[in-house]
């Protein structure tokens, strides 16, 4: 894996939780994006755990925050 490469499939996961949400609705969607949360919380912890990859992890971090607390706070 190189930084690249990382920061890629980082992007793409979060473009995904977006687009399933404009196209399904965020009802439908939910159990996706929050497997995807999942995915990249696990992602971030094992590729990027010494930050060699995204200094600013805690973007990334907020991100996942926030939109889990939508879905599991939000009550959709």
């Amino acid at each position: 894996m190189n930084r690249e490469t990382f920061r890629a499939m980082i992007r793409g996961l979060i473009a995904t939780i977006i687009e399933k949400e404009v196209v399904l609705g965020e009802a439908d969607a939910k159990e996706s994006v929050l497997t995807i949360l999942y995915l990249l919380e696990d992602l971030d912890l094992f590729w990027n755990s010494d930050m060699e990859f995204e200094e600013n992890a805690e973007h990334l971090q907020q991100f996942i925050d926030k939109t889990r607390e939508k879905y599991t706070l939000g009550g959709n």
